[in-house]
């Protein structure tokens, strides 16, 4: 069955943003005697903002330190001063122009804000905004469970004005394990970029195709038009 819509990820997948979060975490943790781990990142990867910041807090029983609130406020302060360092993953640009090019309907789904997404977009509007529907979980009430569920991602499918035929005809590119299990678990095909911390996580979970990076993707495998 060919694809017919695209849906991408943000962070990690399109930008490079992952070690300015890390470096953040990294920072504030290290106060209470914590370090970020792979294994932390990678049950906050892709889930709502506020819900992944109070598993954090729970997880590591600093709650008597630092409440949610205090830790997003920081943690958004510091952000803020990286993101102009952030640069598009290999391969990222080309394929958003390509399909753009193409005029296959594409999405971005999102597990933050909106209110944090201008300042990462700002460096690469050119071709970021030829990405026409953008969906940010965190801003959603409606939505109620970020990834590892499917809430976000079948959210954007009906967002397209022309709705593809079956979530089947979506394929999603991810980065993060619970990015995979959401694409999974909405019915939609998935191509995964991981890092390395997270590549031996991402080849159990039986998504359609794992790749290094974009660069490696091509788009005639999954029936979309070829480069030129």
């Amino acid at each position: 069955m060919a694809i017919t819509h695209v849906i991408y990820d943000f962070d990690g997948l399109l930008v490079d943003t992952e070690p300015c979060y890390k470096a953040v975490h990294k920072e504030i943790l290290g106060r209470f005697g914590h370090e970020f781990t792979p294994e932390l990142a990678s049950h906050m990867m892709g889930r709502k903002e506020k819900e992944a910041f109070i598993w954090l807090i729970d997880k590591l029983n600093i709650g008597d330190k630092i409440t949610p609130e205090q830790y997003i406020k920081e943690y958004d302060s510091m952000l803020t001063k990286m993101y102009a360092q952030c640069k598009p993953m290999p391969g990222a640009e080309r394929l958003v122009r390509h399909l753009h090019k193409k005029g296959i309907p594409t999405a971005l789904c999102s597990g933050s804000r909106s209110s944090k997404y201008g300042p990462r977009r700002e460096p690469h509007k050119a071709w970021l905004d030829l990405i026409p529907i953008q969906v940010f979980i965190g801003d959603m009430e409606e939505i109620k469970h970020g990834k590892p569920y499917p809430d976000g991602f079948l959210a954007t499918m009906n967002r397209f004005p022309e709705k593809p035929a079956a979530p089947s005809n979506i394929l999603v590119f991810e980065d993060a394990p619970n990015g995979g299990r959401a694409a999974i678990a909405a019915g939609m095909r998935c191509v995964m970029v991981p890092a390395d911390e997270h590549r031996e996580e991402v080849m159990r979970l039986g998504v359609t195709k794992v790749i290094n990076t974009l660069e490696e993707f091509r788009p005639e495998e999954f029936g979309l038009p070829p480069y030129d």
